[in-house]
């Protein structure tokens, strides 16, 4: 029998980006659970995001939760709280924004192609990403098959980071 296991480090060092690749910034607006930040953390982090930034207006954000749920990423990846109006300073005017949202404007995620310099947006748990940040950004949205058409967010970001991935690959 032969053995196949591999630490993920050793196969994924494999993975080389593409000469023009731009590390993809994430953008949570008004994500209130700890641990959906702290997975948005993670994430960026499996993708090689330059930057994950969490729009709030919050101020009393407990970390705890956070830092549990992004384990190791937690200090290896650059996240920061900001205020919606500082978004347009903190993300580089060559990214384009685009909004991972079912609204009736939004185009299927995976007949887009997607820009080499993104700024990728997910909103809020219940109320989603509202409609000033929305008019700023394309929009897309995930197909789903199923009867639930709804996603938690990290999940969401997780299909759109990979697509965008698989693009900026295959290309």
């Amino acid at each position: 029998m032969t053995d196949r296991t591999i630490h993920s480090k050793y196969l994924f060092n494999k993975c080389d980006p593409p000469s023009n690749y731009s590390p993809p910034i994430i953008v949570g607006i008004n994500i209130k659970t700890p641990e959906n930040i702290g997975n948005i953390i993670r994430l960026a982090d499996n993708a090689g995001c330059k930057e994950a930034l969490f729009v709030t207006n919050e101020e009393n954000i407990r970390t705890t939760k956070i830092k549990k749920t992004a384990s190791s990423s937690y200090k290896s990846v650059k996240w920061s709280f900001c205020r919606e109006l500082e978004l347009k300073s903190k993300i580089p005017s060559d990214y384009k924004w685009i909004a991972v949202e079912t609204s009736s404007d939004s185009q299927n995620i995976f007949k887009t192609n997607l820009p080499n310099k993104v700024a990728l947006f997910v909103g809020n748990e219940v109320a989603g990403i509202d409609s000033e940040i929305l008019d700023k950004c394309e929009i897309v949205h995930i197909p789903m098959l199923g009867n639930n058409t709804s996603m938690n967010v990290s999940h969401a970001l997780a299909v759109a980071l990979f697509e965008w991935q698989r693009q900026i690959l295959k290309s």
